[in-house]
């Protein structure tokens, strides 16, 4: 997730950018002007939360609602992560629909559920829509910010210096199938990826879903298809793959899916029977006492 990196004291290279652009000059071609409307910059830098497990969630919206500053409604915000000293990874971008002060924020229940915790000084709450702008760019495109190395807000303008680029592979590594453990959002990422698509679907397998919030398991099987890729893209699409009890979690707690951590338990060969699976499957459950404790059923 987030690393803690040290502070270099080198002058930094910038990055070549892609097709020689510049933040502003890519958000020209995407129908965004600046000159328009206005667009905020954020670097987050506090390794204290694992913002990319929030990545596509109201988690990561709230995180970012409370600024010392309030912004113009309709301000698009774009925030990034310093993944390393004097750059920043895109986590997404947002239009503001809606200012008022934190503390009317609060009194309304607007706050509930946020993991950042609020001092006493005046700031301001937004109302931050996600919008699908640079949304297949999110952990990819890598701006070059340049020191200081630190938190920061600034407004996009022409004279400003942001030359970014895509990274060449995929943000989501694949580690090699002994060590295959990814929450929701990674999932989402590495799904699409030639190498996770070809290693994961060339497997039946047995596989673990963990509710990182309440710590109840679930314990399932792939095998037929495409195979565990398959399996593990029913989840991306629906949060809870048509499993009962995830169904009911999700029900009771919409949004929950983004808490859920696949770990890949055991690999089989693609033309194992699919009764030696289930047994395999039945093996796990028993071990991990997923029916009895867990959100298995049977």
């Amino acid at each position: 997730m987030l690393t803690k990196t040290a502070v270099s004291t080198t002058a930094p290279v910038p990055p070549l950018p892609v097709d020689g652009q510049q933040l502003y000059q890519l958000l020209l071609d995407r129908a965004v002007d600046p000159t328009k409307q206005r667009v905020v910059l954020y670097r987050h830098k506090d390794q204290k939360y694992p913002l990319v497990k929030h990545i596509g969630t109201p988690a990561l919206a709230l995180y970012q609602a409370n600024q010392k500053n309030p912004e113009k409604v309709g301000t698009l915000v774009i925030s990034f992560f310093g993944h390393r000293d004097h750059y920043g990874l895109l986590l997404g971008a947002w239009q503001v629909t809606g200012v008022m002060p934190t503390i009317k924020a609060r009194s309304m229940g607007l706050l509930n559920g946020t993991f950042e915790k609020l001092g006493d000084e005046p700031s301001y709450f937004h109302t931050l829509q996600e919008v699908d702008l640079l949304k297949d760019e999110r952990l990819k495109l890598e701006v070059y910010i340049g020191p200081p190395a630190i938190v920061w807000r600034r407004v996009l303008k022409l004279s400003n210096s942001y030359p970014v680029r895509l990274l060449p592979d995929c943000p989501v590594p694949f580690p090699g199938l002994d060590n295959v453990s990814v929450v929701m959002s990674e999932l989402r990422i590495a799904l699409p990826d030639p190498v996770w698509q070809r290693e994961l679907a060339a497997i039946s397998a047995i596989y673990l879903i963990t509710d990182e919030q309440s710590g109840r398991q679930y314990v399932g099987s792939a095998y037929g298809g495409l195979g565990l890729w398959q399996r593990w893209g029913d989840y991306v699409r629906t949060g809870h793959g048509d499993n009962v009890e995830l169904i009911q979690v999700l029900m009771e707690a919409p949004g929950r899916e983004n808490e859920f951590r696949f770990t890949l338990l055991e690999a089989l060969p693609a033309s194992t029977e699919p009764a030696a699976v289930i047994a395999r499957e039945s093996h796990w459950k028993v071990a991990l006492g997923s029916r009895t404790h867990g959100l298995n059923r049977n």
